[in-house]
């Protein structure tokens, strides 16, 4: 009995603290006649979903198994806008994203009936405040102009009403809890109010009991309890000019700790449509981007790619790269590196494969569903010839979808691309070493993303890079951006004696500067091979069509900005790990290892692995001798002067060796070479 007065007495006394808190903590709500005045004066910000006819997939778009309203639903319903008097409308200046390119063109407000009016002109505009003020081409019979209330306390009772996750306007009650300094400049005291926030909310009212505007809600938070509205006395701070700025715009060079940042402003006239005013800022911050890229490379150049001292050094020992490999340098602009990916085989059919990799080479692993920036090398189709194949972009990025899936995403389903369609445009420049390149732009809409290939022709097809982005970074002059970078990638050539004779009767068009002038030819067991640096003439019964050939191309020591042999291979068997080559060496510069500096002093000495003699290293036998005659002295784009020679080698692997008299079969190699240039 004493437990059950003491439980009665416990529970009587919760509930009268419960309601002593409720009484405390009483908010107060929008009358109901008040919200369906004030439904007629906020609306969704909608823009018509897109999609793409010239997208082709491996099935059918399972969209009938979305929800409902995913479905049916035939706009993006991305934020809320007011109206501030008859004709005018105000939202979050981020609702439209006017500094960002997207391919989201059109733009409406919709009613809770599902009716659209097609937004007209900003009339009003700063990405500083985040407000824009716009009218339209049709409007709605009836409108209910919000009034603005300049005055607001923390612990105001407010309401955040907008379009709640895309789902029509919602009021939901909270209070201000504090005001904070704007981000960036503190020039004006933001609102934070624990009214529920949501995406979708952007550019909606936070208005006060009376249904009062009192800020424009511009971001919320992950708890959204704890959101942001600029006061909407700031909206009498608009001016006759779109003012667009942005915090500390960064851009680094990559793998290093170089960095530059500024800050970006731009001013427009207005009035002016959504494309009109989207363009004029996508122009001015493309162009600051530019700018500052410049700006960052003039403040490395004395460290950096191309002119820096230790990466002159580096030319000294470039690597052998097959296929493609970007070149970095460390933290400190101190060890160069070119990165070689290691691409994975995909065989399409016989006689045709792709190899792809990632493009970043620090990822653990090539998450080929869900990551589509890549390095490829993709062959033609057996069926065509080399130039149908490197014209048309579509059959090229088709052959690179079957090897590689690229995905559409549909609920929780993901469906295959086939095909992209013709590309948005298609370009044929020159980099700074002299290649050809072909570069196309894919926009994929339903994502409001772009694809982008730049493409080298290659003896067997084409080395490419290929990469996924949201269509934004166009504002970020990312095409230029990616041109550039080209410049720092290293290429490596291989086909059959078939596939290059294809490749260099290409002619000038595509071939890079490297090979303008280039020859090859296979007739009755005579193959003739002209190249810059030397032309070979060789009566060697087992090479055929199927023979394969390796270029494997660097940077020159005594140009800025140019290619140069690094090493040439001839592998008569197809298959096989004999073959002949021509090679390239430097005089060391001051970090190069003791392996290089004594491999140096035999090349150019003729003793030790130059002899000439059959030396025996693991399960192969290697010959090889210095071209004396080549050893000359370059100056590089310092004025240093630089020792440089070319050796002259044949390798075997063991049972060959001891099936045929190798050195007999290396000096008619030997003698089959001519080097274009004497040695001074």
């Amino acid at each position: 009995m004493k437990f059950f007065a003491t439980f009665c007495c416990t529970i009587l006394s919760l509930l009268l603290f419960c309601r002593e808190g409720a009484v405390a903590n009483n908010i107060e709500f929008l009358e109901k006649d008040l919200l369906q005045e004030l439904n007629h004066g906020i609306y969704e910000v909608v823009t018509p979903k897109l999609e793409d006819d010239r997208i082709t997939y491996a099935r059918k778009l399972p969209f009938e198994k979305l929800p409902y309203a995913r479905r049916t639903e035939k706009y993006h319903s991305i934020g809320t806008a007011f109206f501030i008097s008859e004709k005018e409308l105000m939202t979050a200046e981020h609702v439209f994203d006017l500094t960002h390119f997207s391919l989201h063109k059109d733009f409406f407000i919709r009613d809770n009936k599902g009716e659209i009016y097609p937004v007209n002109k900003i009339l009003k505009c700063s990405s500083k405040r985040d407000m824009v003020v716009f009218d339209l081409k049709e409007y709605p019979e009836k409108v209910t102009p919000l009034h603005f209330n300049r005055q607001v306390e923390v612990g105001d009772t407010v309401f955040s009403a907008g379009n709640t996750l895309g789902e029509g306007i919602a009021y939901r009650a909270g209070q201000v809890a504090s005001f904070t300094p704007e981000w960036f400049y503190g020039e004006w005291e933001d609102i934070r109010f624990s009214s529920p926030s949501s995406p979708g909310n952007s550019g909606g009212p936070l208005l006060n009991t009376t249904g009062e505007v009192i800020g424009v809600i511009v971001k919320g938070n992950l708890s959204e309890n704890y959101n942001v509205a600029v006061p909407i006395s700031e909206a009498d701070n608009l001016g006759d000019k779109g003012e667009f700025h942005q915090r500390n715009v960064m851009l680094g060079i990559s793998g290093s700790s170089a960095t530059i940042s500024k800050d970006w402003s731009y001013t427009a006239s207005l009035p002016a449509t959504i494309p009109e005013l989207a363009g004029q800022a996508h122009d001015a911050l493309r162009s600051f981007y530019r700018t500052l890229r410049k700006d960052l490379k003039e403040q490395v150049k004395e460290k950096n790619f191309p002119a820096g001292e230790r990466f002159r050094y580096y030319l000294r020992r470039q690597p052998i790269i097959d296929g493609l490999a970007q070149v970095r340098p460390d933290i400190n602009f101190r060890k160069w590196t070119a990165e070689q990916v290691n691409l994975e085989k995909e065989p399409l059919k016989e006689g045709q494969n792709v190899y792809h990799g990632p493009l970043d080479p620090s990822m653990d692993r090539f998450r080929r569903a869900d990551y589509f920036d890549m390095l490829v090398v993709a062959e033609k189709p057996p069926e065509s010839d080399l130039k149908t194949f490197l014209d048309s972009p579509t059959m090229l990025l088709e052959t690179v979808f079957s090897a590689v899936p690229y995905f559409r995403y549909v609920g929780r389903e993901r469906v295959q691309v086939n095909g992209l369609g013709e590309p948005e445009k298609t370009e044929h420049w020159r980099d700074g070493l002299g290649r050809q390149w072909t570069s196309s732009l894919w926009y994929i809409p339903y994502n409001d993303d772009l694809l982008y290939s730049s493409c080298l022709p290659s003896p067997k097809g084409a080395v490419c890079i290929i990469t996924s982005r949201r269509a934004s970074l166009l504002t970020r002059d990312y095409i230029a951006a990616s041109h550039e970078s080209c410049n720092e990638l290293v290429v490596g050539y291989e086909g059959s004696i078939d596939d290059w004779e294809e490749y260099l009767a290409l002619g000038e068009k595509y071939l890079p500067a490297y090979f303008q002038g280039a020859e090859i030819s296979h007739k009755q067991g005579r193959t003739k091979i002209h190249l810059q640096d030397f032309q070979i003439d060789l009566k060697q019964p087992d090479i055929t069509g199927e023979s394969n050939m390796r270029l494997h191309l660097g940077y020159a020591n005594d140009q800025l900005l140019a290619e140069d042999l690094i090493m040439f291979s001839l592998f008569p068997e197809k298959g096989s790990s004999s073959y002949y080559s021509i090679e390239s060496f430097f005089e060391p510069g001051p970090f190069d290892s003791e392996h290089y500096i004594r491999t140096w002093k035999e090349s150019i000495t003729g003793t030790g692995e130059f002899s000439g003699k059959k030396i025996a290293q693991g399960n192969r036998f290697v010959v090889q001798r210095p071209a004396l005659q080549t050893k000359k002295t370059i100056t590089a784009p310092g004025g240093e002067n630089i020792q440089n020679i070319f050796t002259v080698g044949c390798t075997y692997k063991a049972s060959t060796a001891e099936e045929k008299d190798v050195e007999q079969d290396c000096t008619r190699f030997f003698q089959s070479v001519e080097f274009t240039e004497q040695g001074s």
